[in-house]
């Protein structure tokens, strides 16, 4: 194995740029209110606010406030003039045009770039890969001049549990670019304030304009950054790996790990029903050697019955094995039994596998809908009670419909949790003396690592049932090749 891998092409490591226009700040500043909660970051590792200008608020007023107030003062009508730039933004119903009608085209006050360079398998040094982050970040700053920074914010305090070792596997450095979107009246714009925040004004102003074949003006933009910092990691020494890569959708993250799961399950149902489809062609030829071998006694039998009494002993030792072979065939009938049970257990599991993947799918619908909106009840009473552009009617059918998500999307995460502690309050003393001890026997960290650990049947009992189990499958193969072994 060893020379295998000395032969091996080091391909390099992927760069990774991609922007969205959901930003956490809290989060990305480590507020101990926000992180405190959240179980995959370790404080204690290097985390660093490189740059952060305030709420976004106070960001936009520094930004738009000396071109808002030069706009007002040219506005003859009230009703014209703008007294929070932010507000504007936010309550603007407009929509963009998206090629998939359920898109949210809404305007957007901010956006956020995430830069890494490699995967939690592979990666540079943090070190390094954190000192040439930083430079990209005042590169970025320099040669695109219509994205103005509002925050930025180094982290390598991330980590995943590996599910074979269940030991800590920390996520490469990466940061946050949380910006805003400058345009320009008379460059892209043509009405309204001389500093404005737009996207495609923007993006136009240094050169991205969305074109068939070409892609929209984001993607093209999010492309030239990454290719931007594969150019500048190679210059500082770090190898690059440009080969195409798999595209995965950013799911959040309960369903992608449900998911996962799930095929988990698949792969170990196909091996069961292949392992099982083996069986039962061993059966099978078991079966048919024995019809013959069990004709040939018969025929045997029938032939010393006319022999002497030595001959009549061996027809009596003959059919004494003959009724070892019933024996036999019995056992072998009922071992065809059970592999039709453990099929029928098969069929049962599938059609289980399929509804809970049915479940996950529409889960994942409405958890997509339902962040992606950043919906939550407060915020969709707002929205009942401002728009007045929609009657009633209209109006409380869309609060009752985005409630009722939203109730689901909470209803389902509280349901695995209810799975998980379903008969906890029922547990006595000493029910939880045995789960102590248990999980000390299993070197369990946490409840949370016993509760995985039962549920993928790692624990110590769990492991000798299935060595039982096995070993009583090899007991009875035994017998089954012993029954057909004296006659050959």
């Amino acid at each position: 194995m060893e020379n295998e891998d000395l032969t091996l092409e080091f391909m390099g490591y992927k760069a990774m740029c991609h922007c969205r226009p959901i930003i956490q700040r809290l989060h990305n500043k480590r507020d101990p209110k926000i992180v405190g909660s959240e179980k995959h970051i370790d404080l204690s590792r290097p985390h660093e606010t490189i740059l952060d200008c305030g709420s976004l608020d106070k960001c936009y007023r520094q930004l738009f406030d000396e071109a808002r107030e030069k706009y007002n003062a040219m506005q003859k009508r009230k009703d014209r003039r703008i007294e929070n730039y932010l507000e504007t933004i936010l309550n603007d119903k407009r929509q963009g045009k998206h090629k998939n009608a359920k898109a949210d085209g809404s305007r957007k006050p901010a956006y956020e770039m995430i830069l890494q360079l490699g995967n939690r398998d592979n990666r540079p040094d943090d070190e390094i890969a954190s000192m040439v982050l930083k430079d990209f970040c005042n590169f970025l700053i320099e040669n695109y001049p219509n994205i103005v920074p509002i925050g930025i914010y180094l982290h390598n305090d991330e980590f995943s549990i590996d599910e074979e070792t269940h030991q800590k596997v920390f996520s490469p450095v990466h940061i946050h670019f949380d910006y805003v979107y400058v345009a320009h009246l008379g460059k892209s714009l043509k009405t309204g304030m001389e500093l404005q925040c737009s996207m495609s004004g923007a993006l136009a102003e240094m050169g991205f304009v969305t074109a068939k074949g070409k892609g929209t003006a984001q993607q093209q933009f999010e492309e030239a950054v990454r290719h931007a910092l594969q150019d500048f990691a190679e210059e500082r020494g770090i190898k690059i790996d440009r080969t195409p890569g798999e595209k995965h959708s950013h799911k959040a993250k309960p369903v992608y790990q449900q998911m996962k799961e799930n095929e988990k399950k698949e792969k170990k149902l196909s091996q069961k029903e292949q392992q099982l489809e083996q069986d039962r062609t061993d059966l099978d030829k078991n079966i048919e050697s024995f019809n013959q071998k069990s004709e040939q006694l018969e025929k045997d039998i029938q032939a010393n019955t006319v022999k002497s009494l030595d001959l009549f002993n061996k027809e009596n030792q003959l059919s004494e094995k003959q009724k070892e072979l019933d024996e036999q065939k019995k056992e072998i009938a009922q071992n065809s039994k059970n592999l039709e049970l453990e099929q029928n257990d098969l069929e049962r599991d599938k059609s289980l596998f399929k509804t809970s993947s049915q479940k996950v799918g529409a889960y994942n619908q409405i958890w997509d809908e339902v962040e992606r909106k950043n919906m939550s009840i407060d915020s969709e009473i707002s929205t009942f009670k401002n728009n007045r552009f929609e009657d009633f009617t209209s109006r409380f059918n869309k609060f009752v419909g985005n409630v009722k998500k939203i109730v689901t999307a909470i209803t389902t995460e509280l349901n695995w949790y209810k799975a998980a502690f379903k008969d906890f309050w029922h547990k006595t003393p000493r029910d939880f003396r045995n789960l102590a001890d248990e999980m000390d026997r299993n070197k369990c960290e946490d409840f949370s690592d016993y509760n995985k650990k039962f549920y993928n049947g790692e624990l110590d009992y769990q492991i000798r049932e299935k060595n039982q189990i096995h070993q009583q499958h090899i007991i009875r193969q035994k017998k089954i090749n012993d029954a057909y072994e004296w006659n050959r």
